[in-house]
């Protein structure tokens, strides 16, 4: 009978005297784990339990650490079973990742966009976004906020979350007079989206999202939340975007998770004590 994969993870301690978060701490242990190979492919990680024993760990610091593996493109958090290990480059359900959405109405369809940039500082990011992006939640990072027209009509609200290494990348750049693309700014810069993580969900518009986007209150909007790495694994840009479905059309390119029903070719065995989402 296939069972779960084994680790000597825990052999690797938690640094209780640095000021890394514990959870990046973890996350970072782990993703190495993977990167050996130690986890492989369709490996069940240890479940929650066996990771807070073995690092002496609350349950919602190690929760913590696997959304940020999820975020990263690592494993996948199934309901009930664990996370999962996956092919980084065989994600379920895809929003165009090699490019922005919103690059496909200029390059493809000739639209005309312009921004007006909101925000655009230094600032310590929400824990989210900060989990996502593998910084200290002390740590500051580069927030872009912008809104967005297509054909002059306002279209979507964003909200980058960026490396603060990017920060003078993109404040010297063209992005700031409320044109280009910020995608090929940092492709231009070496932060090509090597792969990301996207998400699409309908959201009624809050007072503030219906002032920006000039839409009636609760108005359905589309957010389209996103994580996207570089070839080196590294995740660069956590962002968020309120989209109106009605200015703007969003495709979405289907490829299916590899099947994990008995039988398969996925090795582990989904834990019994596993997430209780």
């Amino acid at each position: 009978m296939d069972r779960m994969a084994q680790s000597n993870i825990s052999q690797n301690q938690i640094d209780r005297s640095s000021a890394e978060p514990f959870y990046l701490q973890l996350s970072r242990l782990v993703e190495q784990q993977i990167s050996d190979g130690v986890f492989g492919v369709g490996d069940w990680l240890p479940p929650e339990s066996e990771l807070c024993r073995s690092f002496s760990l609350a349950r919602s610091t190690v929760r913590e650490s696997l959304r940020n593996l999820e975020y990263r493109g690592r494993v996948k958090l199934i309901p009930r079973r664990g996370a999962l290990v996956i092919d980084p480059e065989e994600s379920g359900w895809m929003l165009q990742v090699s490019r922005g959405f919103f690059e496909h109405e200029v390059d493809h369809l000739n639209h005309e966009v312009e921004s007006q940039i909101i925000d655009a500082r230094l600032a310590i990011f929400p824990k989210d976004a900060a989990a996502a992006l593998s910084i200290g939640s002390k740590e500051k990072g580069f927030l872009l906020k912008r809104l967005r027209k297509l054909d002059g009509q306002v279209a979507l609200f964003s909200e980058n979350y960026l490396l603060a290494e990017l920060h003078d990348i993109v404040t010297k750049s063209v992005i700031m007079t409320g044109r280009g693309s910020l995608s090929n700014v940092l492709r231009n810069a070496g932060y090509g989206v090597f792969g990301a993580k996207r998400s699409i969900e309908a959201v009624p518009a809050s007072a503030r999202l219906s002032k920006l986007l000039q839409v009636p209150l609760h108005s359905p909007l589309l957010l389209v939340s996103s994580v996207s790495w570089a070839k080196d694994k590294r995740v660069f840009d956590y962002y968020l975007s309120w989209v109106r479905s009605d200015v703007v059309k969003i495709t979405v390119e289907a490829q299916g998770y590899p099947d994990i029903r008995a039988g398969s070719k996925f090795r582990g065995i989904p834990p019994e004590q596993g997430m209780k989402n």
